[in-house]
């Protein structure tokens, strides 16, 4: 193959792409080292290419728009995880097993302002139970996670795996499900600081919150994170029968949006205040 037939090929490739992968994944984290420079031989690329994209979907740990309710009791597995499920359900195993992620979590519920820490309770050798203990209080007050806010169950799950995982790409479907506008901010901070060492993670956010991404403005204002560490993508409605439209938001270094917004996000705050 001509060289220039090649790149025209390799052009085509990009140009057809459902999504254009600079704007969702990090480039070498997604496609490694494809053997684009070594050979022009598609054959070798697409091997490559599909290497890369299998250590990717390895890498994956994928958490649903709604996690798992509060229970009062949790089976004990025989055998080991290592995420916490779609659901979120296998958090409170991974807790019961690991002392130091289950004090990093206890250090991030108080960061996050929760105001309770995670303790465990063996009912027998096969049940336990998860209990808060209510730090705001000088008795420090032991419940049921059962008997408090639906939020705390819906944010665990979340919390726990951008701590146990490293070097994973982690999915997050609205994380801001059942919980107050200050902590949908908050976890601004905690993806921050999950894509950084020891984490190193990357994080996929589906979300309608306008509290999370004004607190990642301001990290990028304050310093804490860089334009090219966020990649806000805008999905729109497509035309007719052309399916729907990405549209990627840029920041500046000052946490600004380069970009104006479609519409139906930011302009509704203002809408209302006129």
């Amino acid at each position: 193959m001509h060289i220039k037939d090649y790149i025209a090929w390799i052009t085509s490739c990009f140009l057809d792409s459902v999504i254009d992968l600079a704007g969702l994944f990090r480039p070498t984290f997604v496609l490694g080292s494809l053997p684009m420079a070594q050979s022009a031989n598609p054959n070798e690329l697409l091997i490559g290419g599909c290497a890369a994209l299998r250590n990717l979907l390895a890498s994956l740990v994928p958490l649903g728009p709604v996690r798992s309710g509060p229970r009062r009791w949790y089976e004990q597995y025989s055998v080991s995880v290592n995420h916490v499920g779609y659901e979120g359900s296998y958090a409170p195993q991974l807790l019961l097993t690991a002392d130091d992620d289950r004090e990093q979590v206890n250090y991030w519920l108080d960061r996050l302002g929760i105001g309770y820490e995670i303790a465990l309770e063996p009912l027998t050798p096969d049940l336990f139970a998860v209990k808060l203990i209510d730090t705001r209080s000088s008795g420090k007050i032991e419940v049921s996670m059962a008997n408090v806010g639906y939020g705390v169950s819906q944010v665990l799950p979340i919390i726990t795996q951008s701590l146990i995982s490293k070097g994973a790409l982690i999915t997050v479907e609205q994380p801001e499900l059942h919980i107050h506008p200050r902590l949908q901010a908050e976890l601004g901070d905690l993806f921050a600081a999950g894509i950084k060492p020891p984490y190193n993670n990357q994080f996929i956010i589906e979300t309608h919150s306008e509290h999370l991404i004004l607190r990642l403005q301001r990290l990028v204002r304050t310093g804490v994170l860089t334009p090219d560490q966020i990649s806000v993508l805008f999905v729109l409605r497509g035309k007719e029968d052309r399916g729907s439209e990405v549209v990627r938001l840029r920041l500046d270094e000052e946490g600004d949006f380069i970009d104006e917004w479609p519409g139906g996000f930011f302009p509704e705050r203002l809408n209302e205040l006129l």
